[in-house]
């Protein structure tokens, strides 16, 4: 299994950065898509896809959340699959209730006539919903969905699904994707002991969202915690020095790591 990270800017990163996506790749060959956002075309163009048989060089996606700069991509990959000349579904895993809404809010409005035809999410995916502490299996790989704290108000909390990944039948220890979340100490702390490798989002700015966790806030958890975590979604030009405060880094759009 390898990981790829297509991107690792944040949500109004430039191209040098792109979008915090990844391509994780089985031991089949076959890849599976994290995230599409508004620059996936690009993103994935740059890591050596073959936009022009996106059929053959995908076989799935999982959407963490609805944001742009994790969905901005999927009518783009969806009209890109349908009408290709050999056209086929990817399949999509995503948790339920978040399936929904990206069809409801985010999607409809383009991608729900062909001609006279209705059209749902199904028509373009082979869809996969999942309970939000659901584990499912794709090519000898098992992913468990980790429900994350993004966005928190007084009335909604807006969950990303972030990833717990073992490659079945290896005597690895699994990895752990966070996706978009607020910074979660007691969550990062007990999962560093089950993991070998813990991916991070991470702001960087010196003004701050709130709904990232931000690096002076990673700096402060125990060493034996940073000694695993590379650091990704972060801002350009950032100035902080993550191997001087213990962590492995900042992750480089295109940088690959191999867990086979």
């Amino acid at each position: 299994m390898k990981i790829k990270f297509i991107g690792v800017g944040a949500a109004f990163a430039a191209s040098e950065y792109f979008h915090s996506n990844m391509l994780i790749t089985a031991d089949s060959g076959k890849r599976i898509l994290i995230d599409c956002g508004c620059d996936a075309r690009f993103s994935l163009h740059e890591a050596g896809i073959d936009l022009d048989n996106l059929p053959t060089e995908l076989d799935a996606v999982y959407i963490s959340h609805l944001h742009s700069d994790h969905i901005g991509g999927m009518e783009w990959l969806a009209f890109n699959t349908f009408f290709h000349k050999a056209p086929k579904r990817l399949n999509l895993f995503m948790e339920k209730k978040m399936m929904a809404e990206m069809w409801e809010h985010s999607l409809k409005a383009g991608l729900q006539y062909i001609g006279d035809k209705d059209m749902t999410l199904s028509d373009y995916f082979t869809c996969h919903p999942l309970k939000d502490n659901a584990t499912f299996k794709w090519e000898g790989i098992s992913f468990t969905l980790m429900k994350m704290p993004h966005i928190v108000s007084e009335d909604n909390t807006l969950f990303s699904f972030g990833l717990l990944i073992k490659n079945s039948g290896k005597t690895s220890r699994p990895v752990f994707i966070t996706t978009d979340t607020k910074f979660q100490p007691d969550t990062i702390e007990s999962m560093a002991d089950k993991v070998s490798t813990i991916f991070h989002d991470c702001e960087t700015s010196s003004m701050r969202t709130h709904v990232h966790a931000h690096y002076s806030e990673l700096k402060a958890l125990p060493l034996h915690v940073k000694s695993k975590m590379w650091l990704y979604h972060y801002q350009p030009n950032a100035t902080c020095d993550p191997a001087a405060d213990g962590f492995k880094g900042l992750i480089q759009k295109g940088q690959e790591f191999d867990f086979s």
